[in-house]
Parts: C-alpha cells; structure tokens; sequence
C-alpha cells in the first residue's frame, strides 16, 4: 500500500488518501483495538503555508471522534469510531506528541 493511501481493514469509504500528518494518526488510530471504524474526510490543499507545523484538534462527539489535521499547506478530517472514546483519544495524544504534532482539545 502507498505511504499517502489507507483503505481495507478500519477504513471505510472510497476516499483512501491522506495527508501526511493524518496518515501518523490513522495509523495509530487503527492499532487500537477499541477503534471500531476510520473514516477518512476530503483533503483542503493549497492552504497558507503553517511554516511547516503540523496541528491536529481532536473533538469527542456522540461514538466518534473527529480529528481536524492540518500539515503545512493542506487539511483532513478524520472521524474514528471508538468503543472507548477516552482511551482513544490518549492514544492519539500520546501518539501526535512523539510525532511533533501539537494536539488541542475541542469541547
């Protein structure tokens, strides 16, 4: 499978591609075995240039959670199914971190 491509498994949908800081989540996303499901959102390019930050804003919602990832001239949202929302989103925390991507929390 290419680098910039996700499908089978988790993922759902006929949109398979990813932006490079979305693909670090999602990965870490579908090594939980409380993640049910990962739907992968259309991708926003051409953006300003975030002078090569990478952020990631994860919002709990009713079953899901929706990441809103932005690299450095592009957007994804990300939704991941999970059966235990907190858990998850320590993973996806802890994960970002490791990676350089500074993570907030939405209410």
């Amino acid at each position: 499978m290419k680098k910039d491509h996700r499908s089978g498994g988790k993922y759902t949908g006929s949109h398979t591609t990813v932006i490079p800081a979305a693909g670090l989540l999602t990965d870490i996303a579908d090594q939980q075995p409380e993640v049910t499901k990962i739907a992968l959102g259309y991708i926003k390019a051409g953006l300003p240039s975030a002078a090569g930050k990478r952020r990631a804003k994860i919002t709990e919602r009713l079953g899901n959670l929706l990441l809103s990832v932005r690299d450095n001239v592009s957007q994804q949202e990300i939704t991941v199914y999970s059966t235990d929302l907190k858990q998850s989103k320590r993973a996806l925390y802890q994960g970002a971190l490791k990676f350089g991507i500074e993570v907030s929390f939405v209410d």
